[in-house]
């Protein structure tokens, strides 16, 4: 599958155990085929390095609030909520603090989002085969980038395109050609929020001034991986504008004829 210059181009074909049964399509061509989606719920794994973007190199403003004690200090619950293990996580020294309405303190820290790129990205997926991440322009200016994202609450794996073989795993189906990914990994705050970049991995608590700019993935579980599925559709079977418009004013023009038949009639009688 061909990758333009302004970034992947999305397209898909069915395969059967026998044929190829519909062609490889792409987004905004002219033709005999339109797209529609399908998108496959799975789960895969991340490796690579991810860095700040070269093109602009900031935190961006939106702000992950976190909870701490009065030392700002963030623990997370290893346990359960019957039976809690908490575990001191990140130490911060730019506490706040706030008086609720009810006379408590409420102690936090805020952070800064991490946007991030990688060049030297893999994917991996049980409904992912023979295929590998195509590169794109990150907003149109860092060409080879293979996927882009952002660390708040989450690790947000937001954009990436997989050329290759994804399988249904409800149907068998396979397709192949070029699918747009993304997904998610661990709430911060959830037991294995450890098991994907934080915000306290990139030590953006603010006011600070953060000096960690990338950070190494090795298969890096994602909670959630979306693959967006473009299924063809023959446009042939879809009857042309104008042709519904003719078959409307010919069954108007044979009421109008209609009409005029049983007046005459009636004249006649």
């Amino acid at each position: 599958m061909k990758v333009s210059s302004s970034g992947a181009k999305l397209g898909s074909a069915i395969i059967s155990s026998t044929c190829l049964t519909a062609a490889i399509i792409g987004l905004g061509g002219s033709g005999a085929f339109a797209a529609q989606f399908i998108t496959i719920k799975t789960t895969g794994t991340l490796s690579g390095t991810i860095e700040l973007p070269r093109n602009n190199p900031n935190f961006n403003n939106s702000i992950t609030r976190i909870d701490t004690d009065e030392t700002g200090t963030y623990y997370r619950n290893l346990g359960t909520t019957n039976n809690p293990n908490y575990v001191p996580v990140y130490q911060s020294d730019y506490l706040q603090v706030e008086t609720r309405p009810d006379g408590s303190l409420h102690y936090f820290v805020d952070f800064k989002g991490i946007p991030f790129v990688s060049f030297d990205g893999v994917l991996t997926s049980p409904v992912l085969s023979g295929g590998q991440l195509t590169p794109f322009k990150y907003q149109g200016q860092l060409a080879g980038t293979t996927f882009q994202g952002v660390v708040q609450d989450e690790f947000n794996f937001i954009k990436a395109f997989y050329s290759g073989t994804v399988t249904d795993p409800d149907t068998g189906k396979q397709y192949q050609g070029t699918f747009e990914v993304y997904g998610y990994g661990e709430r911060y705050s959830d037991r294995n929020g450890s098991l994907t970049p934080t915000v306290f991995d990139f030590q953006s608590d603010i006011p600070g001034s953060p000096t960690i700019t990338s950070l190494t993935l090795s298969n890096t579980p994602l909670k959630n991986l979306s693959i967006k599925v473009p299924i063809p559709v023959d446009e042939t079977s879809i009857p042309e504008p104008t042709s519904i418009f003719g078959t409307l004013m010919a069954a108007a023009f044979g009421i109008i004829i209609k009409k005029k038949k049983d007046m005459s009639a009636k004249d006649l009688a």
